[in-house]
């Protein structure tokens, strides 16, 4: 007998004691998911140079190289999803990497706005949590609108500790109230799951760490422009979780490759998470009904002044994850920090008159200058993917540079 989407998400995602790695697993689970029939949906570049939402139709080792056309750009997502299973008569065109468009548009105008929210959560992986220094699952917004899966990254002037991490995200297809959550089933056909890389600053998070919870830096961190790398394709919950089961899944990989390097740096199951996607909805929820919609993390946009306290939901009065907006679901070991024992870090810094977060930075710092660090420089490459949600790779350009010009109308 088949098993409901909901008891099956529970087995993937929360059955953390279980002995299968889908990493490390003996079948080819992400071949697998690709060879199933289900809408891989992307938004490209189709031969007249417009932007649209196209069925990926052929890919090779999760980069899409055949499309078709099934809706126009601005399409609301929902009818998106639904127009990929009616009949297409459009026909297939060759697609490249450089025709493909960012998975979700989110503009920044519209996170400014609060018409949409990008929430992120940090911890959900308890090996991530322990390299991190250890601390409960906590959330923060991401103020920066997706980008490109292929372009180039550029971290701002003067930044040195510039780190990757590989993440499951979705997408809301349909409005969703975080205070009357709905049961795992109902979210599934309700969101669309895609890659992302949730690019990071240390500097500021490791500044504003606080000993009592995560600090105030993750916003400023993780919001920059381009720090949000997003797709290539992405698939309906419910499709993607049904394509698992019928794959012998338990969790999908999550890989990240630097350059050539041979071994991956970041290679985990979303079997290991913490919270599965329902529970992270609730945990919003109780977020807002404790604190307000608003995050305690400040943020100032490049070139501007205002310093802004970005929400976590949409509207004051009945606070609402609208359609368009996105959750990430945390990332999992092998991020380029590493925190250092506390004790050690603590009398150091005494010996300098710091505090101990002031010191681990000054130390981290001294690392990246002597070189042989995990952190990003110019000229990297970073290949992340996950099992049945393609492949991503971006070069790291010049500090304080920006992308080229491009069609896809996602530069900043």
């Amino acid at each position: 007998m088949r098993r409901s989407t909901a008891g099956l998400i529970a087995t993937i995602v929360i059955s953390a004691t279980a002995a299968f790695s889908a990493a490390s697993a003996d079948i080819d689970l992400d071949g697998c998911m690709n060879n199933q029939d289900i809408p891989r949906i992307a938004r490209i570049l189709d031969p007249n140079g417009d932007v649209v939402y196209a069925l990926v139709t052929a890919q090779d080792q999760g980069f899409i190289i055949r499309a078709r056309t099934i809706a126009p750009d601005g399409t609301p997502l929902v009818d998106v999803f639904q127009s990929a299973r009616l009949a297409q008569t459009s026909a297939d065109y060759e697609v490249n990497n450089d025709r493909v468009c960012s998975v979700v548009s989110l503009p920044e105008a519209s996170i400014d706005a609060e018409t949409h929210v990008i929430v992120s959560v940090g911890l959900n992986y308890t090996a991530h949590a322990e390299e991190a220094g250890g601390g409960d699952v906590f959330l923060f917004p991401k103020p920066s609108q997706p980008t490109r899966a292929y372009a180039s990254v550029h971290p701002g002037a003067g930044v040195t500790l510039f780190d990757y991490e590989v993440e499951l995200a979705y997408v809301l297809l349909e409005e969703v109230d975080p205070l009357a959550s709905p049961s795992t089933e109902a979210l599934m056909a309700k969101v669309a799951f895609f890659l992302t890389n949730d690019v990071s600053d240390r500097e500021p998070i490791i500044g504003g760490a606080s000993l009592s919870g995560p600090g105030t830096g993750f916003a400023e961190g993780k919001g920059q422009p381009g720090f949000f790398p997003a797709g290539p394709w992405m698939v309906l919950g419910t499709d993607l979780y049904q394509a698992l089961e019928a794959c012998s899944g338990k969790g999908l990989g999550l890989r990240l490759f630097v350059d050539d390097e041979a071994e991956p740096r970041q290679d985990a199951s979303t079997e290991f998470m913490i919270l599965q996607p329902t529970q992270l909805i609730g945990r919003i929820g109780s977020w807002i009904e404790e604190h307000g919609r608003r995050s305690v993390m400040t943020f100032v946009r490049p070139d501007e002044d205002q310093v802004r306290f970005y929400p976590l939901a949409v509207g004051e009065d009945s606070p609402k994850l609208t359609a368009g907006s996105i959750v990430q679901t945390g990332t999992p070991e092998g991020v380029a920090l590493n925190a250092p024992s506390p004790l050690g870090v603590t009398l150091r810094g005494a010996l300098h008159l710091r505090s101990p977060f002031a010191q681990f930075l000054v130390e981290e710092k001294e690392r990246v200058a002597a070189g042989g660090t995990r952190y990003l420089a110019p000229g990297n490459t970073v290949r992340a993917s996950i099992d049945g949600l393609g492949t991503q790779q971006f070069t790291i350009g010049e500090a304080g540079g920006r992308p080229a010009p491009h069609g896809c109308d996602e530069t900043y």
